[in-house]
């Protein structure tokens, strides 16, 4: 059975290859640095629903001090690799996550398909809880 014009209009193949990947990924809208796809893994990993984090800025999700510099990343080509972030999850709690990210076009503007793997280790200074 062929998909109607309507289903056919409504299928991205950005954004399905983000919902079917089993590695938490996202679309990140460049003009708003909003998410405009989250995948289920991402949803599991974050403990938000879909509803609370689609359309949410990536800035609501980082730590205050950590902000100007998602700005500046948004701003330049992604890099080549992996790199770090911090991100709280629903409960506050800051995970460390390794990101590879691309740029894309999602829905006619710029956007980034962003990977994320919890991080077990870290490469921030300050990341390990000093003694009390």
């Amino acid at each position: 059975m062929r998909p109607t014009a309507k289903q056919t209009a409504l299928y991205d193949p950005v954004a399905e290859l983000v919902r079917v990947n089993p590695v938490p990924s996202i679309i990140v809208d460049m003009q708003t640095l909003s998410i405009a796809v989250v995948n289920e893994a991402t949803l599991n990993l974050l403990s938000y629903t879909e509803q609370e984090l689609k359309g949410r800025s990536i800035l609501e999700l980082v730590p205050s001090e950590d902000i100007a510099a998602v700005e500046r990343a948004a701003d330049v080509p992604p890099p080549e690799g992996e790199t770090f972030w911090r991100c709280f999850k629903k409960d506050g709690t800051v995970l460390y996550l390794k990101l590879r990210y691309r740029e894309t076009m999602y829905q006619g503007k710029p956007a980034r398909f962003v990977v994320a793997v919890e991080s077990r280790s870290t490469p921030f200074a300050d990341a390990s809880p000093t003694p009390s």
